[in-house]
């Protein structure tokens, strides 16, 4: 399945929580090759002392919906 999601994107998981921009394509270390099934989200979440940190996370292009286009 080709990646519909662009870098810029931004998006939400389809069971809710925080909207995310996509980065891109997910490079897989161990194939060695980019997934054409997964992209790379970031979003900012506060830490325990209340202060923002990003947070980076790999998700299925399916289990995400987009809230605005790049």
């Amino acid at each position: 399945m080709e990646i519909k999601l662009v870098p810029g994107d931004k998006v939400r998981l389809v069971s809710g929580g925080p909207e995310m921009t996509v980065r891109g394509n997910h490079y897989d270390v161990n194939a060695n090759v980019y997934s054409t099934n997964m992209v790379d989200c970031i979003w900012f979440a506060k830490n325990k002392d209340g202060k923002e940190e990003v947070q980076y996370c790999p998700f299925q292009e399916e289990e995400l919906i987009k809230t605005r286009s790049a």
